[in-house]
């Protein structure tokens, strides 16, 4: 009778545990310090200040709405990070459920082009994002140790080596990144760019589901003004967050 009751006690320490468990999701703010990231044509809006702001947003948002999650941001203010180092923030958190999310804006030199897009770690249609792709990869060229990147140079040869590579968290990422999506579309009225693949090298180091986000477009000019109101950042945060909500109640005790 004892040897019962102490498997039974074990068991609902397990099962209590199970729904303790805690939850990461790291913010990170594209670009930072001396790399400005892409620089408004019309207004001069800095693609840095625009992704801090709304990761900043959002940060706070889950903390308030959603205490027991773990939160942490790359970057609370206009510093310099190099890429690997954001990944390693990630891979630091020892939580067994975490999400990354990386907030950028895009920019495009037709200045018609317009509308919000999510991407994941993928090589599928590699060559119609490779302009993104080289694009947020290339901060690393003002890292002053590039010894991580093992031979990566940003070049279009290089990109090769992501075709040989597997991420074992496409599934849970696609998820996040259509949630994100539908937010965008169906709340905000973003033209839709989809869900996309590209080889971001922030995505394929770090170690768990994770999303890099172009909220639109900083070189189209009503696109930067939306970006730059308080009205456009908050319409960002709180969009990124139901997608979150929804996504960590679907996940939280698997």
């Amino acid at each position: 009778m004892k040897t019962i009751r102490k498997i039974l006690s074990m068991v609902v320490m397990a099962v209590l545990m199970l729904s303790l468990q805690s939850f990461t999701v790291v913010i990170d703010a594209g670009h930072g310090g001396h790399d400005a990231g892409a620089v408004g044509l019309s207004y001069g809006t800095k693609e840095k200040d625009l992704n801090l702001n709304v990761a900043k947003g959002l940060a706070a948002m889950i903390k308030e709405k959603l205490p027991d999650i773990n939160v942490i941001l790359t970057r609370e203010t206009d510093v310099f990070l190099p890429l690997q180092q954001r990944a390693d923030i990630v891979n630091k958190c020892k939580d067994e459920q975490k999400l990354f999310i990386s907030i950028h804006t895009n920019a495009a030199d037709n200045r018609k082009a317009c509308g919000a897009e999510t991407f994941i770690l993928g090589t599928e249609r590699m060559e119609d994002n490779l302009d993104v792709a080289m694009r947020e990869n290339s901060v690393m060229k003002l890292e002053q140790d590039q010894t991580v990147y093992q031979g990566f140079d940003n070049s279009i040869e290089s990109y090769i080596m992501f075709e040989l590579m597997q991420h074992d968290y496409m599934d849970n990422s696609l998820i996040f990144a259509e949630k994100v999506q539908n937010e965008f579309v169906g709340t905000l009225q973003r033209a839709n760019r989809g869900v996309r693949q590209a080889a971001f090298w922030v995505l394929l180091k770090s170690a768990c589901p994770g999303v890099l986000i172009e909220m639109g477009f900083i070189s189209n000019e009503d696109e930067e003004k939306w970006l730059a109101s308080k009205a456009g950042q908050q319409g960002v945060v709180n969009s990124i967050f139901t997608a979150f909500e929804k996504y960590y109640n679907e996940n939280k005790n698997k």
